[in-house]
């Protein structure tokens, strides 16, 4: 087994929770970023929408691969 998966089953639950929320903020920040870059003028309710959509496919995805 990897090392650092060895780490992760040492960590205090309230630690690994904040590391998936430290995992979550990243994500939506990478989103975020991409579609500000490929719809610089986008209002911000459409915006909101697109990152919603985002989101739920990522969602959408990840249960499907189970």
């Amino acid at each position: 087994m990897d090392k650092n998966w060895k780490s992760l089953g040492k960590l205090k639950p309230e630690e690994k929770v904040l590391l998936c929320l430290d995992m979550t903020d990243g994500c939506v920040q990478i989103c975020t970023e991409r579609i500000r870059n490929q719809f610089p003028d986008i209002s911000e309710e459409e915006f909101i929408e697109k990152l919603r959509d985002r989101l739920e496919w990522s969602k959408r995805n990840h249960r499907n691969d189970k």
